[in-house]
C-alpha cells in the first residue's frame, strides 16, 4: 500500500513538473522526464503487455512512421522498451530463487553473455568515442532483455504462442501496404532500384529504399508457421490460403531475391525428418516450392526488370534476367563505379584483403569496436570515411569489421546453439503439441537468420527481425529450461 501511494505522489509530482517544462518549451529536461515515466510504466504494467507494446510498435508502428513522416526516432520506442525490461528480470530472479525456472543459467547465456563481453572488448581497445557507443547500443545490446523475459518465464507460454500466431494477420497486413508503394511510390520513382520502397509496415524512406528484407523473412516464417499449424491441425485451412497467397504476392512486388530462394530450403528444413517417412509427398512440395521460386522470379522480370534504366558496371552491361542478377550478387567482382557500390561477396573478399591479408592481427580478430561502421546522426563511425561506399551492407560485414573473426564466430554459435536446442527438444513429449510446432519453426528461423548472416544487416538493424530472433531464442531456452527441469523432478 505505501509503495502504491509513494508510486501515485511520484507520478503526481512529476506531472506537475512536466507541465511547467512544457511551458517553458525546455525540451532537453522533458526528455529525462518521459524516461521516467516510461521506467514507472515498465515497473507497474505486466511484462505480457510490454512485450505486446514493443511487438505492434516494431512491426506496425514504427515502420510507417519513418516510412510517410520521416520520424526515424521511433524507433527507439521499442530498443529502449526492451533495454527496460532488464528491471523485471532482474526483480524476478531477486524474487524466486526457487522457484520452477529458477536452476542454473551458465549454459543458456554463456555465449550471449561472452559475446557482448567480446563487444565491449573489441570497443575499448580501439580508441572508442561516446557516439560509437550510442550508435552501435541499440544494435547489439538493448533487445537481449527480450529473449531474458522469454527464458525465465515472465510471460505465459500461452503469450509465446500468441505471438507466433499474430505473425499471420500481421503478414496478410503487409499485401495492402505493398500494393499502395508498388502502385504509388515505385510506379512513380525514377531510381535504379524502385522496388526497394516495397517494404510493408517495416522500415523503410519513401524516396529511398528500407527493411524489405527484414520484411521477406518475417513473411517466409509466417509461411512457416501457417503450413506448420496446419499440418498439426492446429489452424483452419483458411488461414493458410490467406497467408500464404498475401505473403506471396507481397514478396513478388517486393523483389527480394535472396529470401525467395530460401523458400524451398525452408520448406526442406522443416519436412527433413518425413523425407524418407512420406518421399513421394514430400518430393511433391519440394518441387512445388521451387516452381514457386521460379514463377516469382519470372514476375520479377515482367514487374521490375523489363523497364529498369541501364546501368554499366566495372567490367560488363547490366544484367538482363533474375538469373544474372543472382549471379552478379554472387561475384567477388562486383562493383557499381556509378554508384559507389559493391557487391556483398565483394565486401567479404575487401575485409579479408584489408586485414587478414595484410597481417593486421588485432582487427582481423576483434575488429573495430561497436558503432565502427554506423553512419548516424549521433555521429560517424570510425571505418565510414575509410571508404567511398558503404560498409555496415551486411551482418557478416558489420561483424567481421566491429567484433572480428571472433564476434562473428561467437554470434553464429549463438544462432546454431538456439536452432539445436529448438530442434532437438521439439520432440520431447512432456511439451504441449503446439508449442513443440512452434520449436520447430523457430530451429527453421534461426536456420533462416543464419543463411542471412552475409546477405543483409537485419541481425542489428532491423528491429522487428530483433523481436524475432529473440522470440525464438527464448522460446529455446525457456522449453529447455522446462524439460531440464522436469527431468530432474522426476528422479
Amino acid at each position: 500500500m505505501l509503495a502504491t501511494i509513494t508510486m501515485m505522489v511520484g507520478v503526481l509530482f512529476l506531472s506537475i513538473l512536466s507541465g511547467v517544462l512544457a511551458a517553458y518549451s525546455n525540451v532537453i529536461l522533458l526528455v529525462p522526464l518521459l524516461a521516467l515515466y516510461g521506467l514507472f510504466f515498465i515497473l507497474a504494467a505486466p511484462v505480457s503487455w510490454i512485450i505486446w507494446i514493443i511487438f505492434w510498435a516494431a512491426f506496425v508502428i514504427t515502420g510507417p512512421s519513418a516510412y510517410f513522416i520521416r520520424f526515424t526516432q521511433l524507433q527507439w520506442l521499442t530498443v529502449l522498451m526492451g533495454a527496460a525490461l532488464l528491471l523485471p528480470v532482474l526483480l524476478h530472479l531477486l524474487r524466486s530463487k526457487n522457484h520452477i525456472q529458477s536452476i542454473p543459467v551458465s549454459n543458456d547465456l554463456f555465449l550471449p553473455v561472452i559475446f557482448l563481453l567480446l563487444v565491449i572488448f573489441s570497443t575499448v581497445i580501439d580508441h572508442p568515442q561516446f557516439a560509437d557507443f550510442v550508435n552501435a547500443s541499440r544494435h547489439y545490446l538493448f533487445m537481449w532483455p527480450l529473449m531474458l523475459v522469454f527464458m525465465f518465464g515472465l510471460v505465459r507460454p500461452e503469450t509465446l504462442m500468441q505471438l507466433w500466431k499474430a505473425l499471420m494477420p500481421l503478414a496478410i497486413l503487409q499485401l495492402p501496404m505493398a500494393l499502395y508503394q508498388y502502385f504509388f511510390v515505385v510506379k512513380k520513382s525514377t531510381r535504379l532500384s524502385p522496388w526497394d520502397a516495397v517494404v510493408g509496415t517495416f522500415p523503410g524512406d519513401i524516396s529511398g529504399s528500407g527493411d524489405s528484407a527484414g520484411m521477406a523473412i518475417m513473411l517466409l516464417i509466417a509461411i512457416m508457421v501457417a503450413i506448420a499449424l496446419w499440418r498439426g491441425s492446429k489452424l483452419h485451412g483458411v488461414w493458410v490460403i490467406l497467408v500464404v497467397l498475401a505473403a506471396l504476392v507481397t514478396l513478388t512486388l517486393a523483389e527480394v531475391k535472396a529470401p525467395i530462394m530460401l523458400l524451398p530450403v525452408m520448406i526442406v528444413l522443416y519436412y527433413r525428418r518425413e523425407l524418407l517417412q512420406r518421399p513421394v509427398e514430400s518430393i511433391a512440395i519440394v518441387v512445388a516450392a521451387f516452381m514457386v521460386v521460379g514463377g516469382l522470379f519470372l514476375m520479377y522480370e515482367k514487374l521490375h526488370y523489363n523497364d529498369r534504366p541501364a546501368l554499366i558496371y566495372n567490367n560488363s552491361n547490366q544484367p538482363s534476367s533474375t538469373y544474372e542478377y543472382v549471379v552478379r550478387a554472387l561475384s567477388p567482382d562486383n562493383e557499381s563505379k556509378d554508384l559507389g557500390q559493391l557487391g556483398r561477396t565483394t565486401h567479404l573478399v575487401k575485409w579479408w584483403e584489408i586485414n587478414v591479408k595484410s597481417g593486421d592481427l588485432q582487427h582481423s580478430l576483434f575488429g573495430y569496436g561497436m558503432g565502427a561502421t554506423a553512419d548516424t546522426r549521433i555521429g560517424v563511425g570510425e571505418l565510414v570515411n575509410r571508404f567511398p561506399y558503404q560498409i555496415n551492407i551486411s551482418s557478416s560485414v558489420v561483424l567481421l569489421w566491429e567484433t572480428g573473426i571472433l564476434g562473428h564466430l561467437i554470434f553464429l554459435l549463438i544462432l546454431l546453439s538456439g536452432a539445436w536446442t529448438s530442434g532437438w527438444i521439439a520432440k520431447n513429449e512432456c511439451i504441449p503439441e503446439t508449442h513443440r510446432i512452434l520449436l520447430r519453426v523457430g530451429e527453421v528461423g534461426l536456420f533462416l537468420l543464419i543463411m542471412t548472416l552475409p546477405y543483409k544487416n537485419i541481425h542489428f538493424y532491423s528491429n522487428p527481425i530483433q523481436f524475432l530472433m529473440m522470440l525464438m531464442l527464448g522460446q529455446a531456452a525457456y522449453w529447455s529450461r522446462f524439460v531440464s527441469n522436469n527431468s530432474k523432478s522426476k528422479l
